[in-house]
């Protein structure tokens, strides 16, 4: 349960960058505008008597940050509530109300960003103060010139008011692989965007390890490339953030953070809250496609994982390692399923990396052989036909198709649905592979 005194701190840090904000809003304190609930175990404060939720992972390790941009979006809701009272032509509800929401990510974004130019530039002047006329042309005036491009770069975001889109039709450089959410709504798998659109996104979002000013901070420290998103119309639905672990003789491929939709702070019974299904999976096979189409001298994907999501990653071919370590093996279930559709929209994959999960596929198959006991078995033997259809699709490539017909033919009689697949195969036209009699 938060206290007066963590919001006077969060008031505190905001009126050191932008001491107007952080005097009106240490007036409302003052006059009890806002507050904290008098009992409840909750995690949240009163602003106008809206409650404003904070997240809990986020409170533990990053102090008063969210509680700093819960405040920064209320006052910027607030500031644009009463300069549309005022105008003597009200504008329609929905409009208002959609208008008064993007008032206040704006706002914080905008600030965080003013933050986070204060910083470049200070150590922009470090920068120049300690380096000598000798340097020049060397690191020095290459770091000198990356801290100015920076700050070029985010006072554009700033003016930036588009919306974030990529057209499909388009070969957009920036998106990595292609796949879907759901059952068929095309995503995106690419570097995290930055614009306004998008920060405004994740501030909106208020997932576990992924906030703005933890995003800008990122791109201040030059690993904006290890940011990935899964991107459909437009929409961010979840992120994941990656780092090299490196030891003698070993290079491990690391998902730090990964967090998708099912995070935000919201209402689910909003008809405007939707929680799209398979995320996470793309997001990991986006990160395998990744590792299989990197340098080739990275020896594994491994996570540190909480105990309420550890089923989801044995689920999908996860091992576990030690206490809380996992390792990714063969990917298996929905994981499977989103590398091949991702694969299957990628027409110069590697024959080494096409043959590779044209080996798993053919290991899953066989696992067919075995009847399901249980409900929880069928559920996996579901997923399994639905990978092998995805195989045998005519856009996918020839060899997945090769392997998974070679297979079903050669224990026609020991899985029961063999024929229906075959068949489907048939239907599909599989390229140029040929289906038995």
């Amino acid at each position: 349960m938060l206290k007066r005194e963590n919001i006077k701190q969060a008031i505190d840090a905001i009126s050191e960058r932008a001491p107007e904000i952080g005097y009106s809003l240490n007036e409302m304190l003052g006059m009890g505008q806002i507050d904290v609930p008098a009992e409840g175990d909750g995690l949240y404060f009163l602003f106008d008597k809206q409650k404003v939720q904070v997240n809990k992972f986020l409170y533990f390790n990053e102090g008063t940050v969210p509680i700093e941009q819960g405040l920064l979006i209320k006052y910027g809701e607030m500031t644009k509530k009463q300069e549309l009272q005022n105008k003597d032509h009200p504008p329609n509800y929905m409009q208002a109300a959609m208008e008064i929401q993007k008032a206040g990510l704006r706002l914080m974004v905008t600030h965080e960003i003013d933050y986070a130019l204060t910083r470049l530039r200070k150590r922009s002047e470090t920068l120049e103060t300690n380096t000598r006329p000798t340097d020049y042309g060397h690191t020095g005036m290459e770091s000198i010139e990356t801290e100015t491009g920076l700050i070029s770069f985010l006072k554009k975001i700033k003016k930036n008011s588009l919306t974030l889109e990529i057209d499909p039709e388009e070969k957009d450089p920036s998106v990595s692989y292609r796949g879907v959410v759901d059952d068929d709504t095309p995503a995106h798998f690419m570097c995290f965007p930055f614009c306004m659109d998008s920060l405004m996104q994740v501030a909106d979002m208020n997932l576990e390890f992924f906030h703005v000013r933890f995003l800008l901070n990122c791109l201040a420290r030059g690993m904006e490339k290890n940011l990935f998103v899964c991107l459909m119309d437009g929409k961010i639905l979840g992120l994941v953030y990656l780092t090299l672990k490196e030891r003698t003789f070993y290079k491990g491929l690391e998902i730090k953070y990964i967090a998708t939709l099912r995070g935000k702070t919201g209402d689910p019974a909003e008809p405007a809250f939707q929680v799209h299904r398979g995320v996470g999976a793309f997001l990991v096979a986006g990160v395998w496609m990744l590792w299989k189409t990197g340098p080739g001298n990275v020896n594994e994907i491994s996570l540190d994982s909480e105990i309420g999501a550890r089923w989801f990653y044995e689920a999908v071919g996860f091992e576990s390692r030690g206490l809380s370590g996992y390792v990714l093996k063969a990917p298996k279930g929905y994981l499977l399923k989103a590398i091949l559709i991702m694969a299957n929209n990628c027409r110069d994959l590697r024959k080494s990396i096409i043959e590779e999960i044209g080996t798993i596929i053919g290991k899953q198959t066989k696992l067919l052989r075995k009847k399901a006991k249980n409900e929880k078995e069928q559920s996996a033997r579901s997923v399994v036909i639905a990978s092998i259809k995805e195989c045998l699709k005519s856009e996918a490539h020839l060899e997945f198709a090769k392997v998974t017909i070679s297979m079903l033919s050669k224990y026609k009689k020991k899985i029961p649905e063999s024929e229906e697949l075959i068949r489907f195969a048939s239907e599909q036209g599989s390229g140029n592979a040929k289906v038995p009699p």
